[in-house]
């Protein structure tokens, strides 16, 4: 099976998604200009009417990654992976497209088992999105594509957006503090993402996730267990629906390789599927 990437498309792309979050997300200052900003905010750290909570922190504009090889065909037919996660958790704010893509390529340079859970499951996820099954093999994280010098990470195959481009978490940790206010302000940028950037799969990480997504989906039809196909934002998708790769209890859990029934009970078979579809084998 040959695959190929059209680079033009998915700088066409990047820019696209560049210039919408500049209007109305995340200014070239490196201010926030959501305007739903307050919103989100008062409804963790308090505000008229609104008690805050204790140990509460929030961290505005946090961008997606859009990989330079977004835009994969196999054998003519088109493969773009989309993950759809919650928030990052994380105290930085001000996070660019441009600098989502460098944190997720520093993790695409560290080992297999050097990555967090998440970034574990997103690769088990993507291999599984070419026809490659899971793996701590360097060689099966790799594509080697016409006309590209040297091989192309699958980290810079994909892209990742978050429900939220705002995370609220227990200051000094990871813990979220999100709700559904936020879910819901920010669906309309999520919209925007995938009409800009009409992904043939998105891989849902989170049973919250798929719950407030499903706010945007319409023209349902399931395929097979945890997958669906739909239509969102105008684009006709494939949707993969799992929990998310770090999730605490061991039936849920798929961020890592061994002792992770969820990922081969579930995960697998589901991705298997979503393959044979978009490539009609």
């Amino acid at each position: 099976m040959t695959v190929v990437s059209d680079t033009i498309t998915t700088t066409r792309r990047i820019d696209e998604l560049g210039q919408y979050m500049a209007d109305q997300v995340l200014s070239p200052s490196g201010g926030c200009v959501c305007r739903r900003l307050d919103s989100c905010r008062q409804s963790v750290l308090g505000g008229p009417g609104r008690a805050p909570r204790p140990g509460a922190a929030f961290a505005a504009g946090q961008l997606s990654h859009v990989g330079h090889h977004y835009d994969l065909a196999f054998d003519g037919l088109p493969s773009r992976t989309l993950v759809i996660a919650m928030e990052t958790g994380r105290a930085r704010e001000g996070v660019t497209i441009k600098e989502r893509h460098a944190e997720v390529m520093k993790s695409a340079s560290l080992a297999f088992t050097a990555r967090n859970p998440h970034m574990r499951g997103v690769t088990s996820a993507l291999r599984l999105a070419v026809g490659r099954d899971p793996g701590a093999d360097r060689e099966g994280e790799q594509l080697h594509l016409p006309g590209i010098c040297g091989p192309v990470h699958l980290f810079d195959a994909y892209a990742m957006a978050n429900m939220r481009l705002c995370s609220a978490f227990v200051t000094g940790s990871t813990k979220s503090l999100g709700n559904a206010t936020m879910s819901r302000n920010c669906a309309p940028h999520l919209a925007a993402t995938i009409r800009i950037l009409e992904p043939t799969l998105c891989i849902v990480q989170g049973r919250e996730v798929y719950k407030a997504l499903t706010a945007l989906m319409s023209r349902r039809r399931q395929l097979a267990p945890q997958l669906e196909r739909a239509r969102i934002a105008g684009v006709d998708t494939l949707v993969a629906a799992f929990t998310h790769p770090s999730a605490m209890r061991l039936t849920d859990h798929w961020g890592r390789l061994t002792s992770a029934p969820y990922l081969y009970g579930t995960v697998v078979p589901a991705l298997k599927a979503a393959h044979r579809a978009m490539t009609n084998t």
